[in-house]
C-alpha cells in the first residue's frame, strides 16, 4: 500500500517541483532548468508565496503554489492557488483535489495567526483556462462557489476564476 503525505515544501524540493512543472505546463515544457529557476524564485518569496508538496512513498509526486494577495493584514484576505502540478505518472488518482484540500485549512490557520484583522472569511481563488475542462473539474471539488470571474491574460486564452470563501471566527478586537 502506498504512503501518501503532504507537507510544506523545502529548498530540497525545488528540483522535483521544477521537473514536474516542465512536464505538465506549457510555459516551461521540457525546460527543466528554467522551471527549477522559476520555482526557486517563488520559494524565496515566502511567505508571499507558499509551496506544498505531495509525496507518494517518499517521492515528490505533485506540488501546489499559493500566493497571498493584497498584504498580510487585509480584513478580507485573498489566497490564490497559482499552480498545481501532478507528475504525469501520478495523474488521475485524485492527488490534485487531495493536495488542494489539505493546503486550504493549513493556509487559513497560518493566516489567521498572522492576521488579527480578518472580519469574516478568507477567499481562496484559482484561475483556469476556460477550455481546460480537466483542471476545472479538479478545481470545482474545492472551489465550490463556482465561476466568479473571467479574464484574458497571458495571450488570448480566456480564463475563469473559481472561488470559495472560508468563514473565519476571530476574537472580538479591542
Amino acid at each position: 500500500m502506498e504512503i501518501v503525505s503532504i507537507r510544506r515544501a523545502e529548498e530540497r524540493d525545488i528540483e522535483a517541483i521544477g521537473a514536474i512543472n516542465s512536464a505538465v505546463f506549457l510555459g516551461d515544457r521540457d525546460q527543466v532548468e528554467g522551471a527549477r529557476e522559476w520555482a526557486a524564485c517563488w520559494m524565496g518569496a515566502f511567505p508571499l508565496y507558499q509551496y506544498f508538496v505531495l509525496e507518494v512513498d517518499g517521492v515528490v509526486a505533485g506540488y501546489a503554489g499559493w500566493q497571498m494577495h493584497g498584504g498580510f493584514h487585509r480584513a478580507e484576505p485573498v489566497i490564490e492557488l497559482d499552480q498545481i502540478g501532478i507528475d504525469p505518472k501520478y495523474q488521475g488518482r485524485g492527488f490534485g483535489p487531495q493536495l488542494t484540500q489539505h493546503c486550504m485549512p493549513e493556509l487559513a490557520s497560518w493566516l489567521k495567526q498572522k492576521n488579527t484583522r480578518i472580519e469574516s472569511h478568507i477567499t481562496f481563488v484559482v484561475w483556469a483556462y476556460a477550455l481546460n475542462f480537466n483542471a476545472i473539474s479538479v478545481y470545482a471539488k474545492s472551489f465550490t462557489d463556482g465561476a466568479c470571474g473571467f479574464r484574458t491574460q497571458f495571450g488570448q486564452r480566456a480564463e475563469n476564476m473559481l472561488r470559495v470563501r472560508w468563514p473565519i471566527v476571530m476574537p472580538v478586537r479591542q
